[in-house]
């Protein structure tokens, strides 16, 4: 073995001890931390400094005025992928989403379809707090805006998510379609005591993570 190929074997081993050596790295930064989690930023295509876009797209579900179908919102990517088409009997439907925001700081909004994206954090715990604009101590904030769900006398009911508090609207959508909507959802004195809370108004929401 000439000088010049034993150079080459040094610096190839040495090359594989140090990929060797990333991977083990690597390897044990995956298992301190397992690769964090996901949320849905609602009413925006972007995500927050913080976390990672890994896709935007459309806010849907069921109808308002049907009685099946899911109980969640849906973040709905941009380019669907479709298997072979069946032809079942019965089925359920799954809509687009818009604001139902009359009357509203939102109101520019009303009858406009929602956007939302998918984003990725680091960290390993997804906290959405009602009635709060900020998060508690050692949490990272997120986004924060209202919450929002179904309306009170609609057959269908919603889950509760956080929509955010400079919501955009997908271009050219002003249409009244109806089908799953974002309503705010307002405090009730009773059982919910008042004070701290105040009687009729619209709740609050923070997206922490940790």
């Amino acid at each position: 073995m000439n000088a010049n190929s034993l150079l080459f074997f040094i610096f190839s081993e040495k090359d594989l001890e140090i990929e060797d050596l990333q991977t083990r790295m690597e390897h044990y930064s995956r298992i301190k931390n397992p690769g964090g989690t996901t949320y849905v930023r609602w009413g925006r295509t972007t995500c927050p400094e913080t976390s990672e876009l890994v896709y935007d797209g459309y806010a849907g579900g069921g109808s308002h005025g049907e009685y099946g179908a899911g109980t969640t919102y849906l973040c709905l990517p941009k380019d669907p992928q479709w298997a072979q088409e069946q032809s079942p009997s019965y089925v359920g439907f799954i809509h687009g989403a818009e604001y139902q925001t009359h009357g509203s700081m939102f109101d520019g909004n009303r009858d406009h379809d929602v956007p939302c994206a998918v984003c990725q954090t680091n960290s390993t715990n997804v906290l959405i707090v009602p009635a709060k604009q900020t998060c508690h101590t050692g949490w990272i904030r997120e986004y924060s805006g209202f919450l929002m769900s179904e309306r009170n006398v609609h057959q269908s009911s919603k889950e509760f998510i956080c929509m955010d508090g400079n919501p955009e609207s997908l271009t050219g959508t002003y249409a009244d379609r109806n089908g799953a909507l974002f309503y705010f959802q307002k405090s009730v004195c009773g059982s919910l005591p008042c004070p701290p809370y105040t009687d009729g108004r619209e709740l609050t929401c923070v997206v922490c993570t940790k």
